[in-house]
């Protein structure tokens, strides 16, 4: 019984977490999608985390009133705007444009938005075909045992 190994469950969430922490930050850290802003005016950085249910992407907005804060979905794509209209007339509104590739296995239809303390929090749940789920294995009790060749 040579190279036979116990298998641990816990060990094999670990490694499956690992795995998909892996690849969502390959998946960020190669995605080009920022959208250049004009030019004087920075854009801001974003974060973004994995949890159990999806991604969570917080975007610093600071000083922007919610009510001036567009997202639009379309087909795999999501956009932030942002136009911060100036006191003074004779200055240019400060404007923002974030431009997010969403991949497939997140739900763009139940994408959730919050601000608060000039924090966008946008909330994107997997979808279910890719959620893990149990599967119950059937039995047959231990009374009802067939037995081959017996009549």
């Amino acid at each position: 019984m040579f190279g036979m190994s116990r298998w641990s469950p816990f060990e094999d969430v670990l490694n499956f977490q690992r795995e998909v922490d892996r690849v969502f930050n390959q998946f960020w850290n190669d995605l080009p999608t920022r959208t250049a802003t004009p030019a004087g005016s920075s854009s801001p950085s974003f974060q973004v985390n994995t949890t159990e249910d999806g991604w969570r992407i917080d975007v610093p907005l600071p000083g922007v009133d919610p009510k001036d804060v567009t997202l639009e979905a379309a087909g795999s794509t999501l956009s932030i705007r942002a136009e911060v209209p100036s006191d003074d007339q004779d200055r240019n509104p400060a404007r923002y444009e974030q431009t997010f590739t969403i991949p497939q296995f997140l739900d763009l239809e139940k994408l959730s938005a919050s601000h608060r303390h000039g924090m966008l929090r946008l909330t994107l749940p997997l979808k279910d075909s890719v959620k893990p789920r149990r599967i119950q294995i059937e039995t047959q009790p231990e009374d009802q045992k067939q037995l081959v060749g017996a009549r």
